[in-house]
């Protein structure tokens, strides 16, 4: 029976192939995390913004009486 080998640059194709999906699902995962992250501090800050508008409003309501 004949031993059956795939040629060098064949694998090499390969495993490069495979980091290369590796890579870049890796550069998605990050991507994607720091935009929910980012969106979340914006969000936040958005609120405390609320927040305090409501509290300047109270208090000039409160000094106008």
């Amino acid at each position: 029976m004949k031993k059956r080998c795939l040629p060098a640059c064949l694998i090499l194709r390969n495993v490069a192939l495979i980091l290369a999906l590796v890579a870049g699902s890796v550069m998605l995962g990050a991507e994607i995390h720091a935009s929910a992250n980012h969106n979340q501090q914006q969000n936040q800050a958005l609120r405390k913004l609320f927040v305090y508008q409501i509290l300047v409003g109270f208090e000039q309501q409160l000094q106008q009486q």
